[in-house]
């Protein structure tokens, strides 16, 4: 009995020692995570750390950017303020100006639309005798002369006179009334207002023309007359072209009367099912362009997209006159006018100058004097 009780009580502590060391294995592997969980929680914390740590020293080095940023710009303010007050304090310079007791300037007389002397131009030495010749231009009659802008009663395409000073001499021209019928003619009025006489496809008319059925002098370039359709065999008119404006009347329409007509005139008839070409319109020749003669004494002026010293421009083109010297007074045709003073800025190895700007109409010949500084 004792020998099998001292078995059970053998029994039971090894099983007790067994199970103590197996509870010890248990803990250290717990213990064993535990120590590898902490440990990457702090790498985690750490790189973090560094992060925001980068990032803090990232902020003040731009903070430091910005704050050299506002004493460089208080600085410049600053010195701004300093120039600007030594500027409201400094008396205004008067400048001297060149005065000009005598100016010798060449004398020409221009031609617009004529020769003068056979040429476009022609130096004055004194008085001059000038003949002007009106040129022939194409869709265009001469109408009459202009002196310096002043209409002139003479109205032979010569025109003689004597020139001593710069003078614009233009022809005028207007342009030729002419009708003209396509698919069609025109019979003038006699004196019953009936259509009668001759046939006419094409006729020009200018003022004082003479009727040829009454043989009367028609004033003021005016036209009356009967317009007739030439309709082939087998045709009808479809419509009819008055300066290329389309009229369709609700019938056949083969006659009509026109009064008082006073511009150059196309009448064409269209037949049904004709295929036609465009007939151009009348008066596409342009009219002669008015110019005038600008030059400049110590400035240039715009045109065109250059800058030039002389040379013809439209009438009533705008152009800008620049200073090519230091200026203070503007002088057109010998009269002073009110141009806008300006400061250039200087360039690489020079300094800037006062120069006069002017923006100025063309409407005559002009001559533009821009006077210096003495200094």
């Amino acid at each position: 009995m004792r020998r099998k009780t001292k078995q059970i009580f053998l029994f039971a502590l090894a099983f007790l020692m067994l199970a103590g060391s197996v509870a010890c294995g248990s803990g250290n592997d717990a213990m064993n995570a535990m120590v590898q969980s902490l440990t990457q929680e702090r790498k985690e914390l750490q790189e973090k750390l560094d992060t925001a740590q980068k990032e803090l020293n990232d902020i003040r080095i731009e903070l430091n950017d910005t704050k050299n940023k506002l004493l460089d710009a208080e600085s410049d303010a600053e010195y701004a303020r300093q120039e600007l007050q030594k500027a409201r304090s400094a008396p205004t310079p008067q400048p001297s100006v060149v005065t000009q007791t005598e100016t010798v300037t060449e004398k020409y007389a221009y031609g617009v639309g004529c020769t003068v002397n056979g040429s476009s131009s022609v130096k004055l030495e004194g008085e001059e005798k000038i003949k002007c010749v009106a040129n022939e231009i194409e869709g265009y009659v001469f109408d009459h002369w202009e002196i310096n802008g002043t209409p002139q009663d003479a109205t032979d395409k010569t025109l003689e006179f004597v020139a001593a000073e710069t003078t614009l001499v233009q022809a005028v021209f207007h342009e030729r009334h002419t009708l003209k019928c396509i698919n069609c003619h025109f019979e003038f009025l006699n004196v019953f207002g009936n259509a009668a006489g001759k046939d006419y496809t094409e006729f020009d008319f200018e003022e004082d023309y003479q009727n040829p059925n009454t043989k009367e002098t028609v004033t003021g370039g005016l036209m009356s007359f009967y317009v007739f359709a030439d309709v082939p065999r087998n045709q009808q008119v479809d419509y009819w072209l008055i300066n290329n404006v389309k009229y369709q009347f609700p019938q056949n329409v083969v006659k009509f009367r026109i009064e008082d007509l006073d511009e150059a005139t196309v009448i064409e008839v269209v037949f049904k099912g004709q295929t036609r070409q465009k007939t151009p319109a009348p008066g596409k020749t342009p009219a002669p362009t008015k110019t005038y003669n600008v030059t400049c004494h110590s400035c240039r002026f715009m045109y065109n997209g250059s800058w030039k010293t002389s040379g013809k421009v439209p009438a009533g083109t705008k152009i800008t006159i620049s200073g090519t010297t230091d200026s203070t007074e503007a002088y057109f045709d010998g009269t002073p006018s009110s141009v806008n003073r300006h400061f250039t800025s200087p360039s690489s190895g020079s300094s800037g100058k006062w120069v006069f700007t002017y923006t100025y109409t063309v409407n005559s010949d002009v001559d533009v004097w821009f006077r210096g500084v003495v200094n």
